[in-house]
């Protein structure tokens, strides 16, 4: 295999003491990300980019003396776990580009070298899978007991399964969004769209029940978010939302306490489940869509894990 000439990083430009943060290129792009996560995920790999030249990261980069050649450096420079990984720093720093040319900081010329660069192609089955009925009412029944913990968590299990809802959106849900006599809420979602969702009636009585215990059990301060965080001592804290990772250690937990699944599975899976067991009962995609707040059509299909049942059942007709 071809192992690169190892490279030793220098710095591929000046920067003024001076410069404007408001024109720092890297910012700029940062700031158009919606999503919490994808700021996060982002800043850390443009960090990355810029310390491997020298600079103490994405603030003091001199972006737009960034060239082509420099970005063709750094990626041969790292061992890439995944060709998904690789795309991701190439998409970030073509959109560092894209912001520096929109603010005339680089020519056209300069940013078409740049865009002109090509991601890897890959083709791999989708990740992730569809729950069973199965494996859900199995999943529900571990939650039957109601101590607080367990009815929080299983309104949190219920609004994932029952209304696609992604981690963040669970975390950032507040009471105001919520109106339980109309059986909907208004979603926030990634990308800063605006959503309504419904609650089917398993949905509604177990959100109805975590709200009236919140009520409850709720202390002098209370910043609005439906969920908050339960100390050891059965404390309910309301100061601040739950972290999208608490959710994931949340399910986790679950699953772990759960005997008789066909195997493991993530938060995103209740969601990518939602939408499978949507279109299996004939719901118009472009309805499923909406519900799950999609730019577009394709990317809900991506969701959906019902052709692999579709092909399993096909493959067991063989005869031999």
């Amino acid at each position: 295999m071809f192992q690169p000439t190892p490279i030793q990083p220098s710095n591929f430009g000046a920067i003024t003491a001076d410069q404007n943060l408001i024109e720092n290129p890297a910012l700029m792009y940062l700031a158009t990300l919606g999503s919490k996560d994808s700021y996060r995920c982002m800043k850390s790999k443009l960090n990355k980019f810029a310390r491997f030249f020298g600079y103490k990261g994405l603030v003091d980069c001199d972006w737009r003396s960034m060239q082509p050649n420099h970005i063709t450096i750094f990626l041969a420079a790292q061992n890439w776990g995944s060709v998904r990984t690789y795309n991701c720093y190439l998409s970030a720093l073509k959109s560092v580009a894209l912001n520096a040319w929109r603010d005339k900081q680089i020519d056209l010329d300069h940013f078409q070298r740049i865009k002109s660069l090509k991601q890897r192609r890959v083709f791999r089955a989708p990740s992730g899978r569809a729950i069973s009925s199965e494996e859900s009412a199995t999943l529900i029944k571990t939650l039957e007991n109601n101590t607080l913990r367990t009815v929080r968590n299983r309104a949190i299990f219920y609004l994932m399964l029952g209304c696609g809802l992604r981690r963040a959106e669970v975390c950032d849900l507040k009471v105001k969004q919520v109106s339980l006599k109309s059986r909907s809420a208004k979603i926030i979602g990634k990308g800063n769209k605006e959503r309504t969702i419904y609650f089917p009636e398993p949905v509604q009585n177990v959100l109805k029940n975590w709200l009236e215990l919140r009520q409850l059990n709720k202390g002098v301060i209370d910043t609005g978010f439906v969920f908050g965080r339960i100390d050891n001592k059965q404390c309910l804290h309301l100061n601040s939302p739950l972290d999208p990772s608490s959710v994931t250690r949340i399910i986790e937990k679950l699953v772990a306490e759960t005997e008789n699944l066909e195997g493991r599975f993530t938060p995103h899976d209740l969601r990518r489940t939602f939408a499978t067991r949507l279109i299996s009962k004939n719901v118009d995609i472009v309805e499923v869509q909406k519900l799950m707040g999609h730019a577009s059509v394709a990317t809900t299909g991506n969701y959906v894990r019902k052709d692999e049942e579709n092909l399993r059942m096909a493959a067991e007709k063989v005869e031999l």
